[in-house]
């Protein structure tokens, strides 16, 4: 029997157009707690459309209509209508393709989110904070002496874990990672990568990838889309050496895509 507390979050019947073009076609994928999950597929499968569902990034282009079930924890209807949107990316938060940092100090960048939503109750409790969201990203020690330095001055790998240290300043459960190393050289992306199965310890990431490897190398979980649909699911290491889909097993070995 299946125990749904093992689980971070859990879809179903999910259906996304955006005007009359169907971009997801009832999808259902659950994410274990604490444990990497892969989205992969080739362009235009639908994604990343999936992954902006899950923190209802979707909401804000009038023309998507997001349908289907979705629940955190096993209790929480993430579409809940009286479920108020900045609590739900407290609990969810998501990391972009590129690099996002604010135009403000390194410190300020980490420390904007747990300001506004009231994460800490004193100055020393946010500076703890701060540190120690940078030292989870792997960034403390490269950035201590510069912390008021204009982040937008870091390389771009170090603003992809500045942005990964902001993310999880707030104390989110899940974090969500679109493409988070397609804009990275090969050193950047392997840091990065290291610091997401650091991360899986205390939080349940779901990251999409064009990356085969990438994916191989980071989840535990994958999943592969084609044209919104979800086509197979399942453990990463049988995903990528014997799925039960011939479509998926075209896609993982390079014949289309």
């Amino acid at each position: 029997m299946v125990d749904n507390n093992n689980f971070a979050l859990k879809t179903n019947n999910v259906y996304v157009h955006y005007g009359n073009k169907m971009a997801i076609n009832n999808v259902a994928l659950d994410f274990p707690k604490n444990e990497v999950t892969s989205l992969i597929g080739p362009s235009g499968c639908g994604k990343s459309t999936f992954l902006r569902c899950l923190n209802r990034m979707n909401d804000v282009i009038d023309s998507c209509k997001v349908e289907g079930s979705f629940i955190m924890n096993n209790t929480i209807d993430i579409y809940r209508d009286d479920l108020p949107i900045e609590n739900l990316r407290e609990k969810i938060g998501m990391v972009f393709q590129k690099p996002n940092p604010f135009p403000k100090s390194i410190y300020e960048n980490v420390a904007y989110g747990p300001k506004i939503h009231g994460v800490t109750s004193s100055q020393s409790e946010l500076d703890d904070l701060v540190k120690e969201s940078l030292h989870r990203a792997g960034l403390y020690d490269e950035v201590k002496d510069r912390l008021t330095d204009v982040a937008t001055g870091l390389s771009g790998g170090q603003q992809q874990r500045l942005c990964i240290a902001r993310a999880i300043s707030i104390k989110p459960e899940i974090i969500l990672m679109d493409e988070p190393c397609s804009a990275l050289d090969p050193i950047a992306t392997a840091k990065i990568e290291d610091l997401i199965n650091e991360l899986k310890e205390n939080y349940t990431i779901i990251i999409v990838t064009h990356s085969m490897s990438q994916a191989s190398r980071v989840s535990t979980k994958t999943a592969f889309f084609h044209l919104g649909n979800l086509i197979e699911e399942g453990d990463t290491s049988k995903i990528f050496t014997k799925p039960d889909k011939e479509q998926t097993n075209d896609y993982i070995t390079g014949r289309f895509g």
